[in-house]
């Protein structure tokens, strides 16, 4: 019964200071709100049998470094080789529409 109270004039004390420190108990009553502390940066600590455990949220990659490139261009094919093919239907476009529309 004393270490309970010791640990929840500890949690007072240390929540005071930016750590949160209760017992495994309160710490599974509170779970959610200790998670969300912990997301905010707060140090959130719980005693189980002596020992100290913490709670600390594990720093996911973005979005974007979880991206895998694509093979978007055909093998041995170069971003060059697809300009002088935009550049080629470009001009037969151009040359079919002056023989539809100027003779």
């Amino acid at each position: 019964m004393y270490l309970y109270k010791y640990v929840d004039i500890l949690y007072i004390f240390r929540h005071t200071q930016s750590v949160m420190n209760t017992s495994i108990s309160k710490a599974r009553q509170n779970l959610f709100s200790l998670a969300d502390a912990a997301a905010k940066g707060e140090k959130v600590e719980f005693v189980h049998k002596g020992q100290v455990f913490q709670i600390v949220p594990v720093d996911r990659p973005s979005k974007l470094a979880r991206l895998k490139p694509m093979n978007l261009l055909p093998e041995g094919m170069t971003f060059d080789d697809l300009e002088q093919a935009r550049k080629d239907i470009r001009q037969e476009a151009i040359l079919a529409w002056e023989q539809n529309n100027l003779s």
